[in-house]
């Protein structure tokens, strides 16, 4: 198996596209994501063996935002898809997005499970999950956000690749995040490709 090096994780955590675009849907907002693992071994540069894998979000209201993680090995634990769609949770609520009620749609129950235990208060993290060693881990930065404002987080699941346009939008959005290091994609062309993939799935509005 060939294992290519990619650069410091510092570096990659700052590739990260967000923008909005125009939307035709109506009803209440609602925020979809998804995570992406691809079954490529890499390197970092310190020789950390690892996986490439992506994250990807839309809402309802013309938000998105994608980008790649190098997850390295002893660091993800057991489940690497169900990380990276915690961490498209983390990029779509980050900030002030909880100040207010929000509904995030995922299609992994176990990513779900994962925050509606959060929601109640619990600390543990995903089986085998320890995160960045010099800095405050991700998940744990998510959890902390979730536990400061659990009332106004509200979950919904979606089954995957059975149509719905706004999960499908989150999947290729995660493969794109995933993509711009695997195939080594100048920002330009990802902030181009999301920002096209953004305007595919919602210019139409929902489909019933």
């Amino acid at each position: 198996m060939a294992i290519e090096k990619v650069p410091g994780m510092r570096g990659n955590e700052n590739r990260v596209v967000t923008g909005d675009v125009r939307s035709h849907w109506t009803g209440a907002a609602l925020i979809y994501t998804d995570g992406a693992a691809l079954q490529k071994a890499i390197k970092s540069q310190w020789g950390q063996k690892g996986w490439l894998t992506g994250w990807g979000f839309v809402s309802t209201g013309g938000r998105y935002g994608c980008g790649p993680y190098p997850q390295l090995e002893g660091q993800a634990g057991q489940d690497l898809a169900v990380i990276a769609e915690l961490r498209a949770v983390w990029y779509a609520i980050r900030g002030d997005e909880l100040a207010a009620p929000v509904t995030v749609v995922l299609d992994s129950r176990h990513a779900l499970d994962v925050l509606e235990r959060w929601k109640k208060g619990a600390v543990d993290m995903p089986g085998g999950y320890v995160g960045s060693r010099v800095r405050t881990p991700t998940m744990e930065k998510l959890r902390t956000l979730i536990a400061s404002r659990p009332a106004n987080l509200t979950l919904q699941h979606v089954k995957g690749h059975a149509g719905d346009p706004l999960n499908e939008a989150a999947d290729s959005l995660a493969r794109l995040g995933a993509r711009w290091i695997k195939d080594k994609l100048p920002q330009r062309e990802v902030e181009s490709r999301a920002r096209g993939l953004a305007e595919a799935f919602l210019a139409a509005g929902p489909t019933c």
